[in-house]
């Protein structure tokens, strides 16, 4: 086994992380990439991962953005992913919110594409009005959400949505 490249008093381990754990998750945004940039040597060590046989999952709290749209970005700056390989917030949202609510129903969206997507992935409706009869409200991080969408929210709770 190589010596390990931690610094002294870190723990080491016998055995690679991939035979360890089923899969290994890992956050994005500060620790695969920077904005548009790779972080320096994160693409080739996650190509050695995998190489050794480690499977990856990208997970984020960003709820702006679909799988698709997350694993194309990974691809253009050189870690290869699919849509699959990502978690993402608004998806667990929906999740959350699918195990509580109808299936068709509509829920009022505070956000971005990201969470408009995962709601039809998992059987709920996206509308955008209190006026829609919502039986929930979801808020997610876009950079697009303004004071329009956050207010329909709000008076949508108040309201004992």
């Amino acid at each position: 086994m190589p010596a390990s490249t931690r610094g002294p008093g870190w723990p080491t381990s016998q055995r690679p992380l991939h035979e360890q754990h089923d899969v290994l998750l890992l956050d994005l945004d500060g620790v695969v990439y920077v904005g548009d940039a790779v972080v320096p040597r994160a693409a080739p060590a996650l190509a050695a991962a995998v190489a050794a046989g480690a499977r990856l999952a990208f997970v984020t709290n960003n709820a702006s953005r679909t799988p698709d749209a997350v694993a194309e970005h990974l691809t253009r700056i050189g870690v290869a992913a699919d849509a699959g390989d990502v978690v993402t917030s608004a998806q667990a949202a929906a999740t959350v919110l699918a195990d509580r609510l109808a299936v068709g129903s509509r829920v009022l969206v505070v956000g971005g594409e990201g969470l408009r997507a995962a709601l039809p992935a998992v059987g709920l409706t996206p509308v955008t009005s209190g006026d829609d009869d919502p039986a929930a409200v979801v808020q997610g991080f876009s950079p697009d959400v303004g004071w329009a969408q956050l207010v329909e929210g709000c008076i949508a709770v108040r309201a004992g949505v």
